[in-house]
Parts: structure tokens; C-alpha cells; sequence
């Protein structure tokens, strides 16, 4: 199976400057091609030590209330000494000029081929159109985002990134549409963090607004991730929580939704949820965003890595910030940053599992800015948990300084209530619905962090439906909201014949013991259906 590698000259800065599609994992796996050639690293530039000179304009880091923010709506990286040494993260993503000069020096050592797609024209066209389609020749996403997380700093260019001396892979399954053997290659080349910076286009995009489900093969790769990564210890999935806005809901995202990922919303830079912020009972903390989905915000901007040279994001307009960009990235943005500050909790700890991160980063979390929206009690925190940004704002010196005394969670212990049949009409609007319960006979659980529900309806637009639940605490999980999509989409709108999984985050750190109730409304008229089966599975320790 051929795969893209494409090469052209950038820059004078820029001996080489390379757009990679899939690095050495996937190319092993796939078998290479006709005309190999073995990858040998770029060069490393000489560094020269000094400030950063566009750290200042990024606010993400260091908030002082730059272009219109509120000072310490940022990372939380004041007094922070973990750089990410000893880390490597892998992201999954588009193309990403691994040679330019601010991300270089982290590349983590390659080994193997790389294939072009023909021979014959190895270099792709001077006069190509930018753009930032993930997969692309000319993908400047990939190495925005790699940038957020791991540009060098000081060396006297560009920014810095929120890991500094972490290594990274650049995967790209985006293209070829194999996530899952992306997800496969990171494990085998040892990742500590695996970033995700995508997901399924978005209602803007002319997307159905309907439930979307994950590669088998990648969920297959999920679980050896969190069993086998980092030495059984389980490498760490970070996944951006979407940016469809209140209209979509991150727990139909088949990827995002998986109890085992780390699904990250989006903050400005004055804490509130920007409107792109998609809710959801999976979304577990927020991070740093720009506040509208469009470039050139003046203070509100992420400054990262951009195509070296006259191309990509900025255009080479502006001298200072050829290399470099704001970013438009909405959640794309926040999810490296976390996985950037994952880096350093690693980094201070490295004996913490999968599981310990997830606790560290919701028990620390700070409060976002919700307006008039309040967020709901919580046993994690005095602030409480929102859909649109979890716990709230991940703070990189607070999950640090946790992470360094932090001894660990008790083994892992699950509660699963099986299929329990219903078999009964879902009346429709304005009729009450279905209230179920259901309390475990022996549950050896007592505190939970995560709580997986399956629904399986059977419903002419399963779109109609919200459906919520409520712990034995009174706490709820909004699971599913009535949402309009095609009916012509071929995934169905809403089709649960087939069974749905959600999960949520929302009720970590409660009591397992009790009565847990699924609630099931159809809130708009005309369709009707009947609930089948429902299943409700409690893990934690």
C-alpha cells in the first residue's frame, strides 16, 4: 500500500523540509512500495539560547492579561521546573514538517521507509493552494498542533510549547483513514501519550449531527493501549471533545466517547466556553482556545508552529512569524496542551497509570467562567462539573504538585448490571417517557470513575430523544439531547437498533451504592419508537 511522503524546499532557514504522511509503524505494517527510501532525521539546527520571542503573545502559557484576557486564565506553567524530558507523545493527525527549525531537536529517533506516491514527481506543486485539511499535502494542522505541545524553547525563535523537551511521533491515519493502525504504531514505537486533534466533520461541515462509531481495529488498539502502554502502566489517550457547538454533543463522537480516552473542551482567554465548545457527559477537563473558530483574533490568539517558509497559516506576511501562526484550531488547540502538560505530570511521576492522570487532572482542575450557566455540584470540587468544559480548567503546577506525592488508585474494579430487557413503547412528546431503575445486588466498588450506559431503541428518528442519568447521588448525566439531522445521512439519525454507548465522567469520585435511574424522553413530535434493552456498567475502585 503506497503512502504519501512529499518534499519540497521551504526556505534559506530550511535545508530540508519534510510533510510526512505515515512514519515507520504504519509504513512497516503497510508494506511500503515500489520506491523506498530510507528516512534519515533532519538536521538539528544549532540552538542558541535565549527568549522565545513570541512568548509573549502566548497567552495560553502565560495569561498578564495580553490582548484583552484575564490574567491566570492560562496553563498554570508559573514555577513549573518539568520540561516533558523523557516523555514521547504521538500525534495522530495530517502531514507535519517534522524539519522545522522549533521542532526538530524533539523528534524521536525514526527507524524504517518512507514511500512516495510517485516516483516520478516526489515534489508537490509550487503553486498549490494552501490548505489546512487534515491528510493533505500542504497540512499546516498537524504542525500547529504538534507545536502547541513540544516547540523548543529558548532558542531565540518562534514560541515554546507547553512540553518543551518531550519527543514526538507524527502519525498521520487521517488521510488513508486508518486511525487505528496510526493508534497501533504508537504503541509499538513506545508512546507515553497518544494526541488527537480531529474527529468527524461537524454540523457546519454538513455533517449528519448523528452518532458516529470508532474504527473496530482502533478500538481494538484502545484497549491494548490502556493495558499494555507504558508498561502496563497504560498509555495515555487525549482526544479533542469537538467543535460543533451546543448543536453536537462530544458523546456521539464514536472516538471521544470511549471510556478509555481523555476527552478535552475549550476555554478563551477569559475562561469562558467559546461557542464551538461541544458539551458532553465524556468531556472530562477544558483547556486554552481561541474564542470563534476564524484566525486573526488580535489577543485571543494561539501562536504555534506553521509551514516554514512563505506558506501554510500565516503566509509569510509578517517577518517575525513566517515559521510561526495563530491558530484556529478550537478544540485541535486545547487537546495538545493537555497532552503537553500530561507530559510533565509524567515527567514528575512516571509511575502514575492511565487512570491516575484522569483523576490528577479532574481533582485539579479550576473553575471556568460559565455565566449565567451554572455548573453542577460535584464531589470532586467546590465548582462543580459542566458538560462544556468538564471539570473545568486544567492547571499544570496544581496536577503536578499532585502528581509528585501521588501514590496511586486501587486496582480497577468494574459493576456491570448485563442487559436488562424493556421492551416498551418511548410515548412521544409531550408524553413523560420511560423512568428505569436499576441498584446492583453486589456492587465491590466504592468510588466511581466512570459509568458506561447502552441503549438500545428501536425509533423512526432516534434524534427525538434525550436521555439522562441520574446517580443515586441526584447527580445527572445528560446523555443524549433531541438534535436534527438528515435522514438521507447514511449512518442513520440517531439509529439505535444496533445499541449506543455512552460514557460520562460526570459522576467520578461519587458512591456506587443506591438506585441509578435511565430516563428516556422523545421531545419531538411525530416519530415514535420503543425501547428495547438498556445496560449499566460502573468502573472504579
Amino acid at each position: 500500500m503506497p503512502l504519501n511522503l512529499y518534499l519540497r524546499p521551504w526556505s534559506e532557514a530550511m535545508r530540508t523540509a519534510v510533510s510526512i504522511g505515515l512514519l515507520v509503524g504504519l509504513l512497516t505494517a503497510c508494506g511500503g512500495g515500489d520506491s523506498q527510501a530510507l528516512l534519515t532525521a533532519p538536521a538539528v539546527p544549532t540552538e542558541v539560547p535565549g527568549p522565545d520571542p513570541l512568548l509573549s503573545q502566548q497567552w495560553h502559557l502565560f495569561n498578564t492579561g495580553q490582548g484583552g484576557g484575564l490574567p491566570g486564565i492560562d496553563l498554570g506553567l508559573q514555577g513549573v521546573a518539568e520540561t516533558g524530558r523523557g516523555v514521547l507523545i504521538a500525534f495522530v493527525d495530517g502531514a507535519v514538517q517534522i524539519s522545522h527549525p522549533d521542532l526538530v531537536a524533539n523528534l524521536h529517533t525514526v527507524k524504517g521507509f518512507l514511500t512516495t506516491p510517485n516516483p516520478s514527481t516526489p515534489f508537490a506543486p509550487a503553486d498549490a493552494p494552501y490548505n489546512d485539511r487534515a491528510g493533505e499535502w500542504d497540512d499546516a494542522h498537524g504542525t500547529a498542533v504538534v507545536g502547541i505541545a513540544v516547540a523548543r524553547a529558548d532558542n531565540s525563535i518562534g514560541g515554546r510549547g507547553v512540553a518543551p523537551q518531550a519527543k514526538f511521533l507524527a502519525l498521520d491515519g487521517l488521510s488513508n483513514g486508518r486511525v487505528g493502525q496510526a493508534l497501533v504504531s504508537a504503541l509499538d514505537q513506545g508512546a507515553d501519550i497518544v494526541n488527537n486533534s480531529w474527529g468527524f466533520l461537524d454540523p457546519q461541515a454538513g455533517q449528519g449531527r448523528s452518532y458516529q462509531r470508532a474504527d473496530p481495529l482502533w478500538r481494538e488498539a484502545l484497549g491494548r493501549a490502556l493495558s499494555q502502554g507504558r508498561q502496563g502502566r497504560g498509555a495515555v489517550v487525549v482526544f479533542a471533545a469537538g467543535n460543533g457547538g451546543a448543536d453536537d454533543d462530544s458523546n456521539r463522537d464514536g472516538y471521544a466517547n470511549q471510556p478509555g480516552v481523555l476527552a478535552v473542551g475549550a476555554v478563551d482567554h477569559t475562561g469562558r466556553p467559546p461557542t464551538y465548545a461541544e458539551p458532553g457527559a465524556n468531556v472530562l477537563v477544558s483547556a486554552p482556545s481561541m474564542s470563534l473558530l476564524r484566525r486573526a483574533e488580535g489577543g485571543a490568539d494561539i501562536w504555534t508552529t506553521d509551514l516554514a517558509g512563505p506558506r501554510g497559516l500565516s503566509g509569510g506576511t509578517q517577518a517575525e512569524s513566517a515559521d510561526y501562526a495563530a491558530f484556529a484550531g478550537g478544540t485541535s488547540a486545547s487537546a495538545p496542551m493537555v497532552s503537553g502538560v500530561v507530559a510533565l505530570m509524567l515527567q514528575a511521576n512516571p509511575a502514575l497509570s492511565w487512570r491516575d492522570v484522569r483523576w490528577l487532572l479532574a481533582r485539579t482542575a479550576r473553575a471556568a467562567s460559565l455565566g449565567a450557566e451554572a455548573a453542577e455540584p460535584s464531589v470532586m470540587n467546590s465548582h462543580g462539573y459542566h458538560p462544556m468544559v468538564g471539570f473545568g480548567r486544567v492547571h499544570a503546577g496544581d496536577s503536578i504538585a499532585a502528581a509528585r506525592v501521588f501514590r496511586g488508585l486501587p486496582a480497577e474494579r468494574r459493576c456491570d448490571s448485563g442487559l436488562l430487557s424493556i421492551q416498551q413503547n418511548i410515548g412521544d412528546a409531550p408524553d413523560a417517557g420511560l423512568s428505569l431503575g436499576h441498584r446492583f445486588s453486589v456492587c465491590n466498588l466504592s468510588v466511581l470513575e466512570s459509568v458506561e450506559v447502552t441503549v438500545q431503541a428501536e425509533h423512526a428518528y432516534g434524534a427525538d430523544l434525550q436521555i439522562e442519568l441520574n446517580s443515586p447521588t441526584g447527580h445527572r448525566s445528560v446523555l443524549a439531547r433531541p438534535h436534527f439531522c438528515s435522514k438521507d445521512f447514511t449512518g442513520g439519525c440517531g439509529d439505535f437498533s444496533q445499541g449506543w454507548t455512552f460514557h460520562s465522567v460526570r459522576h467520578m469520585g461519587e458512591n456506587a451504592a443506591g438506585n441509578w435511574r435511565l430516563r428516556v424522553q422523545d421531545l419531538q413530535e411525530g416519530d415514535t419508537g420503543r425501547l428495547l434493552q438498556w445496560r449499566l456498567v460502573l468502573t472504579g475502585h
